[in-house]
């Protein structure tokens, strides 16, 4: 008997921290466990309520073999008779001495009927949701390892009702199948559709915590431009237990395959068009390459990355533990409380000193070794996620928080580095965004958590903007991927900057002539044809040519002027010396080069634009050492010229 108590003892401790109680939990050596009391009168013989009540008196007075009773055969598959106490002994000690039952209520979804409770506890108040399946039997339950007050979430400003329907969805069959919701657009489909992939943790499909609800503001927000969204449970959450107890458990059966579900769920609705994007949040943004690279059928027109990390998870999660005793340190708190932060990050770098070890892996990891899921850590070691997605062609669009301080904001500096050679890759910084998708204003020191907000409209527009975008790419039949300057043209060509030609070429090589340079520039500069007032003739330009607003508001800032005889030869070749003057007045560089060009002489008259180019990196000349002053700018390299002068600026 000693034995086995003993046995129960470590079992305890190490399905505490692989079930997520979080941290090393202790077995107890005296309980003080009384009886869950029921509302009388209110339960009617056998409803799913009754079940879960019933569950719920057996196990806090330790009547297994009742409570054991109550399983379907799916649970009973993956937890024992014998298991069952030390799972409940696990999950209960944060709460302490379970109480009389606080409330109840109902709710279903397509696999399960959940019965969702608050007891009483002698430390904390105590939630668990009991899953039923059709027949009433207890598939499996679900207890936060904290107590949370009610939600106080409100319906965003930019939430209309009568713009969209939602529908219950399956996804998956089986075991683990899991509950989910269409957000569905009103009008004529069929429309493009997003699937939103959760955080770390065993998140809702609204990924709702304390007041927020983020998944869900973005689908209704989606929802106004047309876009259908899709999102569900995670499997961590709709089947709780059964997953913890999957000694093998990765990212995998986490996150990538009911993903990759989804898509295929998607494909499958005739009100859904072939256009289907995968948004991950956090360490769903994290896991978003491997989801792509499992898409084998191509199904994925695109990712979104939000808050997501670019390098490792274990150094993600050890600079979260020094930043927070960093902040402590700050605020001045009691030296007590700093012991503690000091002795978590020593836990912590000695637990990812294990991880990165070579010596250890998925099939060899150490009885040291404490962290939960020891498999998934050791399984995802050596994934870095910007280096994948660098290897990968799908469109992406990378968005960060300035204020989040689960996730650097300097992550999106290293996407940025990680895929610069990609030409289809767009990023957005929104400097008050939290971790939780919500804007506060002050400094973040995790207080701003618990106040209820929204997803920023402008985060959903740009969501719907770039889901537009990649819809609409252009594309030349004569510029290649690979061509020197592909990214350049593509960029100048999404602004509307330079267009192609309608035979379908956008003609690289062709050289842009003055008044085409007028435009070009004139509309990366916010041209506004209202707000002309320079009413200046030119001898060779009639008053109805196109390009005349242009050259016009360009003379009006001063930017570009005709020449003594009152011409502007609108369609004479630019020169390169031309382009020098043009875009270093446009844009405002200054600056002296060490970098000389042996054709362009101190005293010549573009001298001092050219050096501004070079200063700026917008040039490097030629490979032979020359600027050359009077060649000829092609089309090309007027994008590239342009890409890297908007570039310099912001």
């Amino acid at each position: 008997m000693g034995k086995q108590k003993k046995s129960k003892k470590v079992g305890v401790a190490v399905l505490a921290a692989m079930i997520g109680t979080g941290g090393i939990i202790l077995p107890i050596e005296n309980k003080a466990i009384v009886q869950a009391e029921e509302p009388a009168g209110t339960i009617a013989p056998m409803n799913a309520e009754q079940v879960a009540s019933a569950f719920m008196t057996a196990v806090t007075n330790e009547k297994w073999e009742e409570a054991y009773a109550l399983l379907n055969e799916n649970f009973k598959q993956h937890v024992s008779k014998d298991m069952l106490p030390i799972i409940w002994e696990a999950k209960a000690v944060p709460f302490g001495k379970v109480g009389k039952q606080l409330s109840i209520k109902r709710e279903t979804n397509s696999i399960h009927t959940n019965v969702v409770m608050t007891y009483e506890g002698s430390m904390s108040p105590m939630d668990v949701t009991i899953n039923l399946d059709k027949a009433g039997n207890i598939d499996d339950f679900y207890m936060p390892f904290y107590y949370t007050p009610p939600s106080e979430y409100k319906e965003p400003s930019y939430e209309r009702k009568d713009n969209y329907v939602e529908r219950q969805m399956k996804i998956g069959e089986g075991g683990f199948a899991l509950p989910g919701t269409l957000t569905l657009p009103k009008g004529e489909g069929p429309f493009p559709a997003v699937i939103l992939v959760h955080g770390s943790g065993p998140n809702d499909q609204d990924e709702a915590l304390y007041s927020t609800k983020a998944f869900r503001d973005i689908a209704v927000g989606l929802a106004n431009e047309g876009i259908a969204v899709l999102r569900y449970e995670k499997v961590t959450r709709e089947h709780h237990i059964k997953t913890a107890m999957n000694m093998k458990f990765s990212i995998y059966e986490e996150t990538i395959d009911d993903a990759l579900k989804a898509v295929n769920l998607l494909h499958s609705l005739p009100e859904v068009s072939d256009e289907v994007y995968v948004l991950g949040h956090s360490q769903g943004g994290y896991a978003l390459p491997r989801i792509l690279e499992m898409d084998h059928e191509n199904q994925i027109d695109g990712g979104i990355i939000v808050s997501g990390p670019s390098g490792k998870f274990q150094d993600v999660m050890l600079w979260q533990q020094q930043e927070a005793l960093k902040r402590a340190e700050t605020q001045g708190l009691p030296a007590e409380q700093l012991e503690a932060l000091r002795a978590n990050l020593d836990f912590w770098q000695q637990q990812m000193a294990l991880i990165n070890n070579p010596v250890y892996s998925k099939d060899n990891i150490p009885e040291e070794l404490q962290l939960p899921n020891a498999y998934w850590w050791y399984e995802l070691r050596d994934y870095v996620p910007s280096q994948l997605a660098a290897e990968q062609d799908d469109p992406l669009l990378i968005m960060q928080g300035g204020k989040d301080l689960q996730v650097p904001p300097t992550y999106l500096e290293e996407w940025e580095s990680a895929l610069k050679t990609r030409d289809n890759v767009s990023y957005k910084m929104y400097p008050d965004l939290i971790h939780l998708l919500v804007n506060y204003e002050g400094a973040p020191n995790f207080s701003e958590y618990a106040i209820p907000a929204n997803v920023p409209e402008t985060f959903i527009q740009d969501t719907a903007n770039w889901i537009k975008g990649v819809k609409d790419s252009p594309s030349f039949s004569d510029v290649d991927t690979d061509f020197w300057a592909y990214k350049e043209i593509m960029f100048s060509a999404e602004k509307g900057y330079l267009n192609g030609y309608s035979d379908g070429k956008f003609q690289p090589n062709r050289a842009i002539t003055r008044a085409q340079a007028a435009k070009i520039v004139a509309n990366a500069l916010q041209f506004e044809k209202d707000s002309i007032t320079d009413q200046t003739v030119f001898t060779d330009i009639q008053s109805n040519n196109e390009f005349l607003p242009y050259i016009r508001f360009l003379k009006q800032k001063d930017i570009m002027s005709g020449y003594k005889d009152g011409t502007f030869k609108p369609n004479e070749p630019l020169t390169r010396a031309q382009m020098a003057r043009l875009l270093s007045t446009a844009f405002q560089l200054e600056g002296h080069s060490a970098k000389s060009f042996k054709d362009v002489r101190k005293d010549h008259w573009a001298a001092h634009y050219i050096d501004a180019l070079a200063t700026n990196n917008i040039t490097v000349g030629n490979s032979n050492g020359t600027f050359g002053p009077t060649q000829h700018v092609t089309r090309a390299q007027t994008a590239a010229f342009l890409y890297r002068a908007i570039n310099q600026r912001n």
